[in-house]
C-alpha cells in the first residue's frame, strides 16, 4: 500500500458563515462546492449516530487539486478542542503567499490573531519566511512566503540565520 495524491485537509469550525468571511473573503481562497452529509453513510464514517454537517469545499487559486473541506457539524455539536501547537495529533494547514510581509500587515489590520510576528529561517538552500496565525475558532494555520528567498539576495545577507527582529 502505498498514498498517490493528497485530496484534501479538513477543519471543522463553528460556523460556517464566519469561517467562509475568513477563508474565502480574507483570505481568497476559492469555492469549489458546497453540500450537506447525513444519514446512515456518514454517522457510520464518523463513528457517531445522528451525524449532520454542512460542508464547503475551497482551493487556492494556483493549487486547485487540493481542496481544504470547511466542515460544520450540525448535529451532534462538538466541543472546542484544546490541542495547541507542540501537542499530540495537533495539526495545522499550511498556505503560500508571495509577500509575507503584506499579508501579515493586511491580516493583523484586519483583527486577525497572530501566534507571533513573522520569522526567517536559513536552511542554506534558501530562506523560509513564516508565521502561524489562528482562524475564527482558534484553529492553527500557517502563512510561508512562496517562492522561497535564496540566501545570497540582499535581504538574507543582512539577516543571516537569525529571526526578524
Amino acid at each position: 500500500m502505498s498514498v498517490s495524491v493528497l485530496d484534501h485537509v479538513s477543519v471543522t469550525v463553528s460556523d460556517m458563515e464566519r469561517s467562509l468571511a475568513f477563508y474565502r473573503d480574507l483570505l481568497g481562497m476559492k469555492e469549489v462546492e458546497r453540500h450537506r452529509l447525513e444519514g446512515e453513510t456518514i454517522s457510520k464514517m464518523a463513528g457517531k449516530p445522528g451525524v449532520e454537517m454542512d460542508v464547503v469545499r475551497l482551493a487556492a487559486p494556483e493549487t486547485p487539486g487540493i481542496i481544504v473541506d470547511l466542515q460544520q457539524y450540525l448535529k451532534p455539536a462538538g466541543s472546542v478542542s484544546d490541542a495547541s501547537l507542540g501537542d499530540i495529533a495537533h495539526a495545522h494547514v499550511c498556505f503560500g503567499v508571495p509577500d509575507l510581509d503584506a499579508a501579515y500587515r493586511d491580516l493583523q489590520a484586519q483583527g486577525v490573531e497572530f501566534v507571533s510576528e513573522p520569522v526567517s529561517f536559513d536552511l542554506g538552500w534558501c530562506i523560509v519566511d513564516v508565521v502561524f496565525l489562528k482562524d475564527p475558532d482558534g484553529f492553527v494555520l500557517e502563512l510561508m512566503q512562496v517562492p522561497f528567498r535564496q540566501p545570497d539576495t540582499p535581504a538574507a545577507a543582512a539577516e543571516g540565520s537569525e529571526t526578524r527582529a
